[in-house]
């Protein structure tokens, strides 16, 4: 074996044996203290301002030599308020000192948030503060932790440096709002370590807001598919409400971050965004509940939704002091309840008469709305200073590793609530429309049989018949049949309305006219036949019908009832005008005859081609429609089609090629 194997291998067992040799390391908790101090003790304070000093541009209070001995002792982490000055506004002025050692490196003090604006001195010299000093009366909201200079070098001996901090507290706040320090954690030291814990608190506030972070985003991407659920199904107008919820509170919350957090937007532009996007987000589920329970809103619902719409303006009447803070917010909070107690007692009522839409959404809404109010109650009263700010509706609740708010998870279970209603409800819709359009199809069906084919063409005419409903089934009708005698009988017409209905009613002339045919070609008695089928089925509606029988030897027999004149060789032909069907019983129709010649071509529409609407709103109108009669009946209706089709399109034209016979009573 080589030598410097054996070495290598020996290597390990050396040096565990010298670490088994050392002594173990030891620590000193007196010497080997982080140079940090707690400054959360005892503080001399003094309400009102300091005199200026003479000769000096600070103030008198600022001085080192300055002798604050008769100063009531303050604890430096709680504010005035609680400690003998309830709703004090104004100044107040903070006095302490700090010795610090020979030696020691340049010093820094780090302290807590300070309600609402501050200017530190140290003996005697401004090294910085935080907000804005009067004459403004906006309160700053940097709810931060300040690092200022103490000492820049360290010093051959130990030296002590005063302290003093001018706090002015906005008169706005001070009714509910300490002043002064708001939070423990004031701190003197090496500034690295005072970085280091500034950055842990501002981590720590963060944490605090990162349920609602979290349900801002939530809430806008739902929101976001929910509306786009609404664009889809415009008819829908749930979706449109329920996404505007969502939209409002994932603002409001994304705004309430941001004000904590980076202290924008100003506070009168918060209060006013704030008041905003409540009042939004109140006439949203307002009109959300409304539609989905079906409830006429009526007088007293216009009055809750015109309050909810002026509620977002008296939350700053404060501001220009035209009422007081808890006036404001009282009455912003008076102007949102008649729509809240409307809606919850309507959710109510529903339920007890066993409405399932109802019994789902109650006990969120329930939660939700109402511990809006009562939080927003309890400030009111705070504000008012009836009680101090109760912490069993601020505390977080437990979610490790993170906290809740309990409006947030009562927002998160209203979210829940509604999402299981709207897709059971998008369930049953669905399913509705799948058997709708079952129906839809066996209807056009249905239709398509009815209409006249290969068959029913007659020699020595030639008809060409185009129909091309708006919807899937339409109300436009029309029948050809040969008379037996070398002549042949055409109806069209037009039912009013569209959709299952008309098409059902469509069924029935069409039988009608197949079963009066069989007994006469006559059109006006075809057209009284018809009138009585139809009185009492229509339901207020009515149809248009225009009958016409050729004879073989060319003889035009027409009867209107309210239909469009027909055309032959590009000329309307004039015939008296007549009610449509059903619309008075009894009713009897006058027919008109005409002598056709070999050539002659009828044509027949319907209104949805007169009708037809471009994208400027220009019909396509009477003169287009007679200057294209001539032309064959599939151009006609593509030219309605393009110029933009809105109803149901009809369209026969025909082309009599028979011998001409002469008649006299027929009229050129």
């Amino acid at each position: 074996m080589r030598f410097g194997s054996i070495l290598r291998r020996l290597a390990p067992l050396a040096v565990l044996a010298y670490a088994a040799w050392l002594p173990a390391q030891s620590f000193d908790l007196d010497r080997g203290r982080e140079p940090l101090v707690s400054l959360d003790g005892p503080w001399r304070f003094h309400p009102g301002d300091s005199p200026a000093a003479q000769g000096a541009q600070a103030p008198a209070w600022a001085a080192p030599t300055f002798d604050d001995s008769a100063w009531a002792l303050l604890n430096g982490g709680e504010s005035w308020s609680y400690q003998g000055y309830p709703a004090m506004s104004g100044y107040g002025w903070y006095r302490f000192a700090i010795r610090i050692p020979a030696g020691e490196k340049p010093t820094s003090l780090l302290l807590a948030p300070i309600v609402t604006s501050f200017e530190v001195y140290v003996d005697g010299n401004l090294v910085g503060g935080s907000g804005q000093m009067p004459p403004t009366l906006i309160p700053s909201t940097e709810f931060s932790y300040h690092i200022f200079p103490l000492v820049q070098t360290g010093s051959s001996s130990a030296r002590t440096v005063q302290v003093a901090i001018r706090v002015w507290h906005s008169p706005i706040w001070a009714s509910y709002m300490g002043g002064g320090p708001f939070s423990r954690g004031n701190l003197a030291g090496a500034p690295a370590l005072l970085a280091a814990e500034r950055q842990h608190h501002q981590l720590a506030r963060n944490v605090l807001f990162v349920d609602s972070y979290a349900y801002s985003i939530a809430a806008a991407l739902i929101g976001f598919v929910i509306l786009c659920l609404f664009l889809i199904r415009p008819a829908e107008r749930e979706y449109l409400w329920f996404a505007v919820i969502l939209l409002a509170q994932a603002a409001d919350n994304a705004l309430t971050v941001g004000q904590q957090i980076y202290s924008w937007p100003p506070v009168p532009i918060f209060d006013l965004l704030d008041g905003l996007l409540a009042a939004v987000n109140i006439f949203a589920a307002f009109c959300f509940f409304s539609k989905v329970l079906e409830i006429r809103t009526g007088k007293l619902g216009r009055i809750c939704l015109f309050l909810v719409t002026v509620s977002p303006f008296p939350c700053i009447f404060y501001w220009p002091q035209w009422l007081s803070v808890p006036a404001s917010a009282s009455t912003q909070l008076a102007c949102l309840l008649p729509a809240v107690l409307w809606i919850l007692c309507v959710l109510v009522h529903r339920a007890l008469r066993g409405n399932l839409d109802a019994r789902l959404l109650l006990l969120p809404a329930i939660l939700d709305l109402g511990y809006y109010m009562a939080d927003n109650l309890v400030i009111v009263m705070a504000q008012a200073g009836w009680t101090r700010m109760p912490r069993a509706l601020e505390v977080p609740l437990p979610l490790p590793p993170f906290t809740m708010q309990a409006g947030i998870l009562f927002h998160l279970f209203f979210l829940f609530a509604m999402l299981v209603f709207l897709i059971r409800r998008f369930t049953l819709a669905r399913q509705q429309e799948e058997r709708l359009a079952g129906e839809f199809e066996a209807a056009r069906e249905v239709q398509q049989v009815l209409l006249p084919d290969m068959l029913d063409q007659c020699a020595g005419f030639t008809v060409e018949c185009i129909y091309q409903p708006a919807d899937q089934v339409g109300g436009d009708f029309f029948q050809q049949m040969a008379d037996g005698q070398g002549g042949m009988l055409i109806v069209v017409g037009d039912v009013s309305g569209k959709g299952l209905p008309a098409a059902m009613m469509v069924s029935v002339l069409v039988g009608a006219i197949r079963a009066e045919a069989a007994h006469s070609t006559d059109p006006a008695t075809m057209l009284d036949s018809l009138n009585d089928r139809v009185m009492g089925r229509s339901h207020g509606g009515f149809t248009t019908c225009m009958a016409a029988h050729i004879s073989a030897d060319g003889l035009l027999t027409v009867a209107n009832a309210g239909h469009l004149p027909p055309y032959l060789n590009g000329r309307e032909i004039s015939i008296p005008g007549s009610l449509p069907l059903g619309i008075i019983a009894k009713a009897r129709y006058e027919s008109t005859t005409f002598s056709l010649n070999p050539g002659d071509r009828l044509t027949f529409v319907s209104d949805g081609v007169v009708e037809a609407q471009s994208k400027s709103g220009e019909l396509f109108g009477f003169d287009r429609t007679r200057d294209l009669s001539r032309n064959p009946a599939n151009q006609i209706a593509e030219a309605a089609h393009a110029f933009g089709q809105s109803d149901d399109i009809t369209v026969v034209t025909v082309e009599f090629s028979g011998s001409v016979v002469a008649v006299a009573d027929a009229k050129p």
